[in-house]
């Protein structure tokens, strides 16, 4: 009798060891691609972030080139939509990166959102402050804008931090910011601001603009075909003035003086203007004033204020007018 000799078994746990090992593998590349993925998505978010602050950006430094023109209401304008635009760009660095290898973007890009918003509004509060009459300002003004050339600064080096190779680049480069505009600097600005924002006549002070907006009368004078002013026949004339404030502040109770004169007198009235809100107007008659037939007449008024006013050009109108003679 022969006896067969034994077969060796197979080692059927040799395969379940393999998958695994593959199936490990596997997982560990994913995961390493998924990691890749998320880095580029996180610089690729910083990356429309900064997108966002170009336009906004532009107008702050566009400020400069404005100094001398703009008035409170566009200044703080452009200050609120810089802000906004700060704080929500700071939402693309709220979360910290998977990769040790951006932290440090992160916190460099969160340093300079936070740098440049600390500087706008720095800079606006000193520029009110001085505005209505707080000297202080002009060190707030100052130290403001240094803070958002500080910024400018530090976003330069994001754009380096972002060319070292173990950087994933985003799909688009990041956009070149700047706030202030180098060939002005920080210091040029501030103290042409500083002037501006001091003086009396100020845009951007908070202050009422009274103005003579339109002087008519009853009967109404015509223009005849030289352009001169006449009046019908009468020996009676009613004259009503439309004053309003142009202003950003209310305007107090002022007077208003109307001067008639001819060559043989001169009347003078005075009438009170009731207190306006910005924007508001209001219509003071002078009624009965006396005129004779043929007189020739120049009729003047005057706002008597009492408070600084933004343009003191517009506070008064004078014109001439001639009575006609009755016919027949």
């Amino acid at each position: 009798m022969i006896l067969e000799r034994p077969r060796p078994r197979r080692r059927r746990y040799l395969w379940p060891l393999l998958l695994t090992v593959l199936v490990l593998g596997g997982l560990g590349l994913a995961r390493i691609n998924e990691r890749a993925v998320a880095a580029v998505g996180y610089v690729d978010g910083i990356r429309r972030s900064a997108g966002s602050l170009v336009t906004p950006a532009s107008s702050f430094a566009g400020l400069a080139g404005r100094v001398g023109s703009i008035d409170r209401a566009e200044f703080l304008t452009v200050i609120d939509t810089m802000e906004a635009a700060l704080e929500q760009a700071a939402v693309a660095v709220d979360e910290s990166p998977e990769s040790g290898e951006l932290v440090g973007v992160a916190a460099l890009y969160r340093l300079t959102l936070d740098t440049w918003k600390t500087g706008v509004l720095t800079f606006s509060e000193g520029v009110i402050e001085l505005a209505d009459g707080t000297e202080a300002g002009s060190e707030r003004i100052n130290i403001g804008l240094q803070q958002v050339a500080a910024g400018d600064q530090l976003y330069f080096g994001l754009l380096a931090e972002f060319d070292r190779e173990t950087v994933p680049d985003p799909v688009t480069p990041l956009p070149p910011l700047t706030m202030i505009n180098p060939d002005i600097g920080a210091g040029l600005l501030a103290r042409l601001f500083t002037v501006v924002a001091s003086a009396e006549n100020s845009a951007l002070a908070l202050r009422a603009d009274l103005a003579i907006r339109q002087v008519t009368s009853e009967p109404a004078w015509v223009a005849d075909p030289e352009g001169n002013l006449v009046l019908t026949a009468t020996e009676l004339v009613s004259v009503d003035v439309v004053v309003a404030n142009g202003g950003n502040a209310d305007a107090p109770a002022q007077d208003l003086e109307l001067q008639l004169v001819s060559p043989e007198s001169t009347e003078v009235r005075t009438a009170a203007v009731p207190e306006l809100a910005p924007g508001a107007q209001t219509t003071v008659t002078f009624a009965d004033l006396p005129v004779a037939f043929g007189g020739s007449y120049s009729v003047g008024v005057t706002l008597v204020l009492t408070v600084p006013d933004s343009d003191p050009a517009n506070n008064g109108s004078i014109l001439a007018f001639v009575v006609l003679e009755p016919t027949g």
